[in-house]
């Protein structure tokens, strides 16, 4: 039977419940006020002794999972986006009653400031505004600023557009999708780690891409660790 009316408490429900069952990640958050007709802000966070891949391999299944849910129970599409709203949006064929993230994925705390900073006013923190607008589902804020998630990485950077890049919830249509990525592959690879550019065909192989680059930087960032 098919519900008629989704709400930001049965999504978090089940949200929680599948964070329950992950290893990799450190914690799982929204900012602000949840407002499921618009967009859910979200950070979500790496354990320290996790590999990017294994991390990212449960973030992508959390969605999968979210994206099952919705699309059977409630006729919805999952869109998840990290940049550029309006564009989006468009990008992504959003229909009004789509269920949208605004996800930012982090596994340093260098990274998170980093990414922030470009937007603080003077006077203002990281810390001060999660303090007042972060609501946990899995894992504490002080998880964040603790001595774990202090670590710093030489491709800081490199992981920052990682997850930037990452359009494998973004409902955008297929052929579209492999195009879009493998672009951004291409600049990572080529570009930034001077490797060999590996081409997708399809999101399976967009998937398997990603985890490798991923498993290049965990590798190469053993040399720069502070």
């Amino acid at each position: 039977m098919v519900k008629s009316v989704l709400t930001w408490d049965i999504v978090k429900d089940f949200l929680a419940k599948e964070l329950s069952k992950t290893k990799h990640i450190l914690t799982y958050g929204t900012i602000g006020s949840c407002n499921i007709e618009r967009d859910i802000d979200t950070i979500i966070t790496k354990k320290s002794n996790s590999s990017h891949s294994d991390f990212y391999k449960e973030v992508h299944g959390l969605f999968d999972s979210v994206k099952i849910f919705v699309k059977q129970k409630y006729r919805m599409n999952l869109i998840v986006f990290n940049r550029f709203e309006p564009e989006a949006m468009k990008l992504s064929n959003y229909k009004k009653g789509d269920l949208v993230f605004h996800v930012m994925i982090y596994t340093s705390l260098n990274q998170l400031e980093n990414d922030w900073k470009q937007y603080l006013f003077d006077g203002e923190n990281v810390k001060s505004i999660l303090d007042k607008n972060y609501a946990d589902i899995l894992g504490k804020l002080d998880y964040l600023f603790g001595e774990s998630f202090k670590d710093k990485y030489y491709y800081d950077p490199i992981y920052i557009r990682l997850y930037e890049y990452d359009r494998l919830h973004s409902n955008y249509q297929p052929k579209f999708l492999v195009e879009v990525m493998n672009k951004y592959f291409d600049f990572i690879l080529r570009k930034r780690l001077n490797l060999e550019p590996k081409v997708a065909k399809n999101e399976k192989d967009l998937r398997e891409i990603f985890y490798l680059i991923c498993a290049v930087l965990d590798e190469k960032s053993k040399k720069f660790i502070k």
